[in-house]
């Protein structure tokens, strides 16, 4: 009886790994996504410990981003976001989960920041072409930490976004970086 169980298991994760790479490899073409903008907003609620207090807070961070790039399997961003009175911008990959060309989920983690969240891409076309969309998160979390001393956050991070015309970014163009 364990030998059969054994057998089942195995075939069941046989059977979904060939699933998994199936889907995988079923990324549709995202080409129409390069080049497109969004305004967006992150909003991240937490508790904070100071290595004496728990303190509750939270923190708005609104800016744009640029899809530049689709490899087939993650989309390449740059995030632009205004800071002490100048533009700065990040590099960012969000990784297709599953989907068609115009509504999809991706994930993005970033072990630097300490975050990770899902999201879901809602496009519409217009005559056949891409003209509208939307980013909401569906779960988000962020974790920070500092050893040194003894500082640490967790919290959930939300994210929303619209698709803007490139000639709506508030950003100059001579800071763009893709």
């Amino acid at each position: 009886m364990r030998g059969q169980k054994t057998v089942f298991v195995a075939g069941i994760l046989l059977l979904l790994g060939f699933f998994v790479a199936g889907v995988a490899d079923a990324a549709p073409d995202m080409s129409k996504w390069e080049g497109k903008w969004f305004s967006y907003t992150v909003t991240m609620k937490g508790i904070e410990f100071n290595g004496t207090n728990f303190t509750k807070g939270g923190n708005k961070e609104s800016g744009y981003f640029k899809i530049w790039d689709w490899d087939g399997e993650y989309f390449q961003v740059d995030t632009y976001y205004f800071e002490n009175g100048i533009w700065k911008s990040d590099a960012r990959t969000l990784e297709f989960l599953a989907g068609n060309d115009l509504k999809f989920f991706f994930l993005l983690q970033d072990e630097t920041d300490g975050l990770a969240f899902v999201a879901i891409v809602d496009g519409k076309e217009k005559k056949g072409v891409l003209n509208s969309a939307t980013i909401t998160t569906y779960g988000g979390l962020i974790v920070d930490g500092d050893d040194d001393d003894n500082d640490f956050g967790i919290g959930a991070i939300s994210l929303t976004a619209k698709m803007i015309d490139a000639s709506k970014v508030k950003v100059p163009p001579a800071d763009w970086v893709h």
